[in-house]
């Protein structure tokens, strides 16, 4: 498997609420150009500001789901980034960095808002997502990148990073015996 959804991971309430953190703050130095070839925010690059709790609840429960035993958070703040992509933003395909040898860097991407276009896609497959849906695919592991966003609604997308160990990405990826609760 190179990638997971988990269809409805989180109900429509709670995207909603991390969507209204992100429209209220995407305008606040915190929020930077995410430097993708797009027209996306992000505060993958800034720690001068503080997420929501309910965040750290979600990040608890990502936790949880995936029975991740042996973990490091990846070198955002506190392991999540925020973003918002505007009508037309795009991301090249690239593979992410290891963040700590002997690990492999692990995304858990919370689609937030019912966009047109800006379908994430994992080497040359595209993914469709809903709002509330979780991807779950291993960054430093898969070429990845989005399609344009097009539509009037922009993408929000909460993401929570991983460092695992290649234990723990066998049993999700490779032996394929995991149980999301």
């Amino acid at each position: 498997m190179k990638y997971y959804i988990l269809r409805n991971y989180l109900n429509s309430q709670i995207c909603d609420e991390l969507s209204n953190w992100i429209t209220e703050n995407k305008n606040k130095p915190f929020f930077e150009d995410a430097n993708m070839d797009g027209k996306r925010l992000t505060t993958r690059y800034s720690t001068e500001f503080e997420f929501p709790l309910i965040a750290y609840d979600l990040q608890t429960k990502i936790i949880e789901t995936l029975k991740i035993k042996d973990y490091f958070l990846t070198n955002f703040k506190k392991g999540m980034v925020a973003d918002f992509a505007d009508i037309g933003d795009t991301c090249y395909k690239h593979t992410d960095r290891v963040w700590k040898e002997g690990t492999i860097t692990l995304h858990c991407n919370i689609k937030l808002t019912n966009c047109e276009g800006g379908e994430p896609f994992i080497e040359e497959e595209k993914i469709v997502l809903n709002k509330g849906d979780m991807l779950i695919y291993p960054v430093s592991v898969v070429q990845h990148g989005s399609h344009i966003v097009t539509g009037t609604i922009p993408r929000m997308i909460w993401t929570f990073g991983f460092s695992i160990t290649p234990k723990d990405y066998n049993r999700i990826f490779i032996e394929d015996n995991w149980a999301p609760h």
